[in-house]
């Protein structure tokens, strides 16, 4: 494996659903070895995109401090990871990554239109080399060590149009674009009104996201264990934090940014 970074600038601009406003996001190249670099051009602002800087929202993952932290960058690092982006930029003109149709497709395609740049700086992943495990209130995440590289999710709700799904993802293996990127955000009606109440979605609605009604969904998904698979996409962005692929077998039940960011944590640990 090696480091990689983008060909050329991309930008694309759509809502912002906790702030309502229009946030332009671009994609910059970098220079090999910088890592991610989080820029608020509206605020003249940077940091690292990464652990250190990064902690787990309501709902999502920020990164950076007080007013000047972005949220909704867990789908964005999933994107980078899938295609080994090592290294850019990422300029917002605002407080959030856009969500576009709430799946990871439209910034896959985005970083895919900027082209890739390769390198020959080698980039070593992250191995598991002893079992972690977290669990608190119902939720269970814990990685093993194991080839080759495997995430495995399983959701259980009382919602009946939820329910209860298992999807796994073997990274280097199966297709990122296919498998995982169309799984779309999803948020019951009483959650979205709950969120609209504590001014956490200021905009936004179907379009950004799977709706689920009491009797209905918004729209029909186009992938199978739509909701366990979107659940890995949040999961990958969040171990993407790390800067590098992680290699060991993870298994998750019912899990939150909080309990991802405490296996990062837990697996960083391990690696110095």
């Amino acid at each position: 494996m090696h480091r990689a970074t983008l060909k050329r600038r991309v930008r694309a601009r759509d809502l912002g659903v906790r702030s309502g406003r229009q946030i332009e996001l671009a994609l910059e190249p970098a220079e090999v070895g910088a890592g991610l670099t989080l820029v608020r051009s509206d605020l003249a602002q940077q940091w690292p995109l990464d652990l250190e800087h990064s902690q787990a929202g309501p709902g999502c993952t920020l990164s950076g401090e007080g007013a000047a932290a972005v949220a909704f960058v867990e789908h964005l690092l999933a994107a980078l990871g899938a295609l080994g982006v090592t290294d850019a930029r990422i300029v917002l003109s605002g407080p959030e990554v856009p969500m576009f149709d709430g799946s990871a497709l439209p910034l896959l395609s985005l970083i895919e239109s900027a082209g890739l740049a390769g390198s020959e700086v080698e980039l070593c992943p992250l191995v598991v080399a002893e079992p972690v495990l977290v669990a608190e209130q119902g939720a269970a995440l814990f990685a093993l060590p194991g080839e080759p590289a495997e995430l495995t999710y399983a959701v259980a709700y009382d919602h009946p149009l939820i329910g209860s799904e298992f999807a796994g993802f073997r990274p280097g293996a199966d297709d990122f674009a296919v498998e995982l990127a169309p799984a779309r955000t999803f948020i019951t009606v009483e959650e979205a009104e709950a969120a609209r109440a504590a001014g956490l979605l200021q905009g936004g609605g179907e379009e950004n996201a799977l709706v689920v009604y009491p009797d209905h969904l918004s729209e029909e998904p186009i992938v199978p264990q739509p909701f366990a698979r979107h659940k890995l996409v949040d999961l990958l962005g969040d171990l993407y934090l790390l800067g590098r692929p992680v290699r060991g077998r993870i298994f998750a039940f019912h899990t939150g940014h909080r309990h991802h960011h405490a296996l990062a944590h837990a697996l960083a640990a391990q690696a110095r």
